[in-house]
């Protein structure tokens, strides 16, 4: 199955000095055919922006579908998406063996490179989140801080080390947290057990951290 990159022009104003330039934006990406385009998602280099007039430079975020048929995932990138669930029925129909692929909805670009540096390592997503809600809460207790969103930034299972980056307080300053490899393990048994078609739903899902908390509330009801 392939399915390739797709490039579209779009007409970009410069925010400093208001000229016209028209650019080429990948809004689709296939890794078997766009060799550096992890590096480039993973380096901050992919979304960036510069004018050919001023030399102006800046991040130009715009909805990128990221699709690694190898490792059996897509990652649709939409900024600032708000819904848990999208479906692309066109993509679907068009490619029936999408049923086994992980499809996943992003709204920011941490969460981006997140899935891909978990699904590409072989780690599942879901698990992630309910180990990355139960540290949020050892963090917020521990720092009298509130919680928002956060990421994990390393996962290792040789080291039994699985870290984290978080954001609290009123100024969202970052914050470290490792934890233990063993409460992965501990989040994809119940993940598995309680969630077990997690993957075979239609469509891209936003797993997140509502998603966890629903999840984690379930597990709890259900106990």
């Amino acid at each position: 199955m392939i399915i390739t990159s797709e490039l579209i022009k779009k007409n970009v104003v410069c925010p400093k000095c208001r000229q016209q330039t028209e650019t080429g934006l990948l809004c689709s990406i296939n890794t078997e055919s766009e060799k550096d385009a992890l590096k480039k998602v993973l380096d901050d280099e992919f979304f960036k922006w510069e004018c050919d007039k001023c030399g102006f430079q800046t991040m130009l975020l715009h909805p990128l579908l990221y699709s690694d048929i190898k490792n059996k995932f897509m990652v649709y990138y939409i900024p600032n998406v708000e819904r848990s669930r999208i479906s692309d029925e066109k993509l679907e129909q068009e490619f029936k063996e999408l049923s086994d692929i992980r499809k996943r909805l992003v709204p920011d670009i941490n969460a981006l490179k997140e899935k891909i540096m978990l699904f590409g390592k072989g780690f599942d997503d879901a698990s992630v989140e309910l180990a990355k809600l139960a540290v949020s809460e050892v963090v917020g207790k521990s720092t009298g801080q509130t919680v928002y969103e956060g990421y994990c930034t390393e996962i290792d299972k040789s080291s039994n080390v699985l870290s984290f980056q978080f954001f609290i307080g009123g100024k969202k300053r970052p914050y470290m947290q490792t934890t233990r490899f063993d409460v992965y393990k501990r989040s994809f048994d119940i993940v598995r057990e309680y969630f077990p078609d997690l993957n075979e739903q239609g469509g891209f899902l936003n797993i997140d951290r509502s998603w966890a908390k629903e999840a984690l509330r379930k597990y709890k009801d259900s106990e």
